[in-house]
């Protein structure tokens, strides 16, 4: 295949995952069992296009500026989309959201500060690659939104009969620990505090 194709992969990929969006507002309008069926396969696609396209510019040397602008942005979009509409949606027993507002909102908070220092970084000329803790964060959010999609299922842990809500719900605190994390470690390599303290004698 022509290297030149393949450099281009990544951001197509990247494209891919933002075109996921739209879609996801009409499948999880009014979820139908097909509906909610078919966001899950959408889903599991968007999360390995997001692997992908990392590898690919890794592995052939694609990193572009588009890339490093839209690969992020598609991320937190597909993510905070979701959430939205999860909040949205009701159980039939006991009508509580399929997913804790309050959560949606610290997620929400916690990604427009990062973008937000983001800017103030690449304004001084700083790139600063993403930690681990951000990458662990990413990976727990992803599992969590499946299992909130899959919130019916039921899987059998011991005596134990966890949901998929459960699960998904859990897995989405343990990532708002790792997320606010690695916010706080990004705050403190970005922002100079000692600025804010200081009164010059001039």
């Amino acid at each position: 295949m022509n290297r030149n194709i393949v450099k281009r992969i990544p951001n197509w990929l990247t494209i891919a995952r933002l075109l996921s969006i739209p879609v996801f507002m009409v499948f999880l309008q009014d979820p139908t069992p097909f509906y909610l069926h078919l966001s899950v396969l959408l889903f599991i696609f968007a999360a390995v296009t997001d692997l992908l396209d990392g590898f690919i510019a890794r592995r052939f040397g694609a990193v572009s500026e588009f890339g490093k602008l839209i690969d992020p942005l598609a991320d937190k979009l597909l993510v905070m989309t979701v959430l939205v509409l999860l909040v949205a949606q009701r159980g039939d027993l006991t009508g509580a959201p399929w997913v804790p507002g309050w959560m949606v909102v610290l997620v929400l908070a916690r990604e427009i500060w990062v973008t937000g220092l983001r800017g103030i970084a690449a304004a001084r000329g700083l790139i600063i690659a993403a930690s681990d803790s951000g990458k662990i964060k990413s990976a727990l959010q992803m599992a969590a939104i499946l299992f909130l999609l899959l919130h019916d299922i039921r899987i059998p842990v011991g005596p134990y009969l966890l949901t998929g809500k459960l699960l998904g719900v859990y897995g989405l605190a343990v990532s708002l620990v790792f997320s606010y994390w690695g916010a706080v470690e990004y705050t403190i390599r970005v922002l100079d505090f000692k600025s804010l303290f200081y009164i010059s004698s001039e």
